[in-house]
């Protein structure tokens, strides 16, 4: 039993950093890779020195730059907007016919979390250590520069995380009960074991009990102070506790978990996956959600609000000189919050067809392909759309006064706005887009019309530089003044749609 209690004590001692979250452990050996792939390609090295490491030279970069690209990877799917379609999609894998609950689908994701980091381990360890053998075994000129800089500082750092990491991933098959926990660094995958009275979080992996009580031992999570910087990582006491927590980055499978209610009649699902059949279809760019508790607080807003500006005002510069119809501020008079929150939202509706008019036009694409091209924008960049129109446009703001009276506050209710761009998906999106959200060729047009425009777009905007004054030109950087004038020359909405379709998408 000691064997095991010193076990326990020896291995907690080195993923300290772990509990600060999966994200704080990969930054910090990203950051230590970053560093050294800098250090090697920087101009503080002699030039004896680079002669010494050159016959290294394409070994390092291609291990630092592929253990980056890793890293990179692992932390964008950490995610929530990637983890949670993940899980969803694997959940089957795992139960077969069988409901999804909560501590289902945290077993599914710790899995999933388990075998990218132990993939991470399995194509990246192997490479360090031969690293670390040739360099140690390299004829140098500086045996500091040897033992030192590149050693002790660099090399044999990295080699510690990977190995804390190992030891980390020991722990968590452990709690998996992973079959033939000794081959976990086999290629094959790992198949685990799910138990209904085990903790699959974060904090499971650092009981101080974890080996005691062999494989029937119950894991319960325990109270640790983790930052919330990472947010799959999850602080939990009990699995009443940690169902109950507002951070809990993945939410529900099911509609009626997912859900918070803040009153008997109404069941509010905060997320959408408007996801297609296929791989190109079903990624971060189809999935959004919103903060059910920032929403509660600011339906509560318009039970303050004194007035609303809800004019379809136009904006030369952003909307392109075109003439909407402009209406005047209304003003609450004796209407009650729930009144002044429905016309809001049928403002919003107005303004959502106008927003689509408008990216209709500026992107020229044809009437009979709008469907399909909302679906492929998702209602993610079809918010930053929105939201970025209200502001550029001036309007959609309530004017609420503060509990004391004293003073006025104009904001826009984001979570208020995000929730209706997903009952507008719901409602008139998914519903009119059909079978084409499913067709390649349509997306690859679509991709085709906004990359030609885009070419226009960026041609106009080095004319407009070019046509600059002289003194401007030389009063500050090109970049700079490409950036200051970007969205003028562009148009904001313009550039979301490009970001989306050009440099980021799908296929």
């Amino acid at each position: 039993m000691h064997s095991v209690i010193q076990e326990d004590e020896n291995e907690l001692s080195q993923i300290q950093d772990f509990k600060k979250g999966y994200v704080y452990f990969l930054s910090g050996l990203q950051n230590l890779i970053s560093s050294f792939l800098q250090f090697i390609t920087s101009g503080n090295i002699t030039e004896a020195n680079k002669r010494d490491l050159l016959p290294f030279r394409k070994t390092l970069d291609t291990e630092l730059n592929s253990s980056q690209k890793k890293i990179k990877d692992i932390i964008i799917n950490l995610d929530e907007k990637h983890m949670y379609p993940m899980v969803k999609k694997e959940y089957a894998r795992y139960f077969i016919g069988i409901q999804a609950d909560s501590n289902r689908n945290d077993f599914v994701q710790f899995h999933l979390i388990f075998e990218m980091l132990r993939n991470f381990v399995i194509d990246t360890k192997g490479g360090w250590e031969s690293i670390r053998s040739a360099i140690e075994t390299g004829n140098f000129q500086d045996p500091e520069f040897q033992r030192e800089a590149l050693l002790r500082f660099r090399i044999i750092p990295a080699l510690d995380r990977i190995q804390f990491l190992s030891i980390f991933l020991k722990r968590m098959a452990y709690i998996l009960q992973i079959e033939n926990p000794k081959g976990i660094w086999d290629l094959k995958p790992t198949k685990p074991k799910f138990k209904e009275n085990v903790v699959y979080r974060l904090s499971s992996v650092f009981s101080d009990k974890l080996y005691q009580g062999g494989e029937s031992q119950e894991v319960v999570a325990i109270n640790i102070p983790f930052e919330e910087n990472d947010k799959v990582s999850i602080t939990a006491g009990t699995k009443q506790e940690s169902s109950a927590l507002a951070g809990v980055a993945l939410k529900k499978a099911e509609p009626e978990i997912a859900a918070k209610q803040p009153n008997k009649k109404e069941t509010i699902v905060n997320y959408i996956q408007a996801f297609g059949k296929y791989s190109w279809n079903s990624d971060q760019h189809y999935f959004f959600r919103f903060e059910t508790d920032k929403y509660a607080s600011e339906k509560d807003l318009f039970k303050q609000t004194i007035n609303m500006d809800i004019h379809m005002g136009a904006d030369e510069q952003v909307l392109r000189a075109e003439l909407i119809r402009s209406l005047t501020s209304l003003e609450k008079k004796n209407r009650s919050g729930e009144e002044l929150e429905k016309e809001y939202l049928s403002f919003l509706n107005h303004f959502f067809d106008f927003c689509e008019n408008i990216i209709m036009m500026n992107m020229g694409i044809p009437a009979q392909l709008k469907w399909v091209f909302l679906f492929h924008i998702g209602p993610s960049h079809f918010y930053m759309i929105a939201k970025k129109f209200l502001t550029e446009v001036n309007t959609g703001y309530l004017h609420v006064k503060s509990t004391d009276g004293k003073k006025v506050s104009r904001v826009i209710p984001g979570e208020v706005v995000k929730k209706h761009v997903i009952d507008y998906w719901n409602r008139v999106v998914l519903p009119n887009v059909g079978e084409e959200k499913n067709n390649l060729a349509l997306l690859k047009k679509l991709v085709e019309i906004v990359d030609q425009k885009y070419k226009e777009t960026s041609a106009h905007a080095i004319a407009e530089y070019d046509n600059l004054p002289a003194d401007i030109k030389a009063s500050k950087p090109r970049v700079q003044l490409f950036r200051e004038y970007m969205n003028q020359w562009m148009g904001a909405a313009n550039i979301i749609i490009f970001k989306r379709f050009v440099k980021n998408k799908s296929i």
